[in-house]
């Protein structure tokens, strides 16, 4: 039945007695083939009539050439379940009494709160009407649309689901956008870091350790998710005012002298000039780890002699996975250091270098960063 040209002459009651038909099959997951060509709808309703109905209508029903995969649930419980199994569902045409008298706004809080999904498209339908009054459950509630089952016609229940759908696709479609802008950005930023990384003769397997290592120490450190994702992204960044420096000084085989050493060390300040302007989470934080990852946590460090947790936590974390894939890599001006001359020296240095909690992260862990170190070598 497709939308767009269908006349429609008749508006019947879609609850109203129909003959017995198929329900057709219930909560198994379709071949992903034909998922991937199909909209999904979760059918949750504690009723198998009203299941049968349902399926019977939308059963021919199809939006931009692409039929329904009709899903079905018979509580809170299992609605949860299967919401899980498939996160690709664009609307559920869910009851609001089911096992209990709130089972259906119980889902909707899991849906939008647990499970963080704000793209699902949710038509609440209820048969009791005074067991969710309208206008409180649309205040307190973040669903698309409140339908009670005695009114829901045939028409109506079309023009819901279409616009629910239309809905789920074009929120989709910014969501692609957004995770394509995303990885666009984390690219560049991957590149910037190589480019930086390439000038002083190291190889973009630096950053990309780097960024792997400070991922792992913020996770270690109970960061949450995102936080943990957003110094992973921003790290690669932490020596990108080394293209201000000379090749002369940046790739000097031997010791640097203390004028040279000095300007050396003017490539975190020119990083967070660089990158201070952005309004973006990720430049920010990248900003902050190119200004504070030389800083040291007795104050001795540079460019602002900067001590304890006047240090940002993402500078004292890069601080660590800097320097140990500094320690752990070869480089022009000295060989690789084998694992226990890695681990003596961050015991001496904790406390004075480095942030003695974080250090003792490490240092629990250090076999994990290792296999970092090796996948990435």
């Amino acid at each position: 039945m497709n939308t767009d040209n269908k006349s429609w002459e008749e508006d019947e009651l879609i609850f109203a007695e129909e003959e017995e038909v198929s329900s057709g099959t219930d909560s198994e997951a379709p071949e992903q083939s034909e998922a991937d060509l199909t909209w999904k709808v979760l059918i949750a309703d504690d009723d198998v009539e009203v299941h049968r109905v349902t399926r019977m209508v939308l059963s021919d029903l199809t939006f931009e050439g692409r039929k329904l995969t009709l899903l079905s649930s018979y509580s809170a419980a299992e609605t949860q379940f299967l919401l899980r199994l498939h996160p690709d569902i664009a609307v559920v045409l869910l009851d609001v009494v089911m096992e209990r008298d709130t089972s259906g706004l119980e889902v909707v809080r899991y849906i939008r709160e647990q499970l963080g999904n704000r793209q699902l498209r949710i038509i609440l339908r209820t048969g009791q009407p005074g067991q969710a009054p309208e206008h409180r459950v649309v205040a307190q509630y973040d669903i698309n649309d409140y339908r009670e089952k005695t009114e829901l016609t045939t028409q109506k229940m079309y023009t819901a689901l279409i616009s629910a759908l239309r809905a789920y696709r074009d929120i989709e479609t910014i969501r692609l956008l957004n995770e394509e802008i995303d990885r666009s950005q984390k690219e560049i930023i991957f590149t910037l870091g190589e480019i930086a990384e390439t000038r002083s003769k190291e190889t973009g397997h630096h950053v990309k350790r780097v960024a792997e290592y400070s991922g792992l120490l913020a996770w270690l450190a109970g960061l949450p998710e995102p936080e943990c994702e957003l110094i992973r992204m921003a790290s690669p960044m932490h020596d990108i005012g080394k293209i201000a420096i000379s090749d002369e000084i940046l790739n000097k085989p031997g010791k640097l002298t203390p004028e040279e050493y000095t300007i050396m060390q003017t490539h975190s300040e020119i990083g967070h000039s660089m990158l201070k302007h952005s309004l973006r989470p990720i430049m920010q934080a990248a900003a902050t780890i190119a200004s504070q990852h030389h800083e040291k946590y007795d104050g001795s460090g540079y460019p602002n002699r900067l001590a304890g947790e006047d240090i940002h936590l993402y500078g004292r974390i890069v601080a660590i996975a800097d320097v140990f894939d500094a320690l752990a890599s070869e480089r022009v001006y000295k060989k690789a250091w084998e694992l226990e001359r890695i681990i003596a020296l961050f015991r001496e240095e904790r406390g004075r270098h480095f942030d003695p909690r974080l250090t003792d992260l490490f240092l629990e862990h250090v076999g994990e960063f290792w296999k970092i170190r090796n996948l990435y070598e």
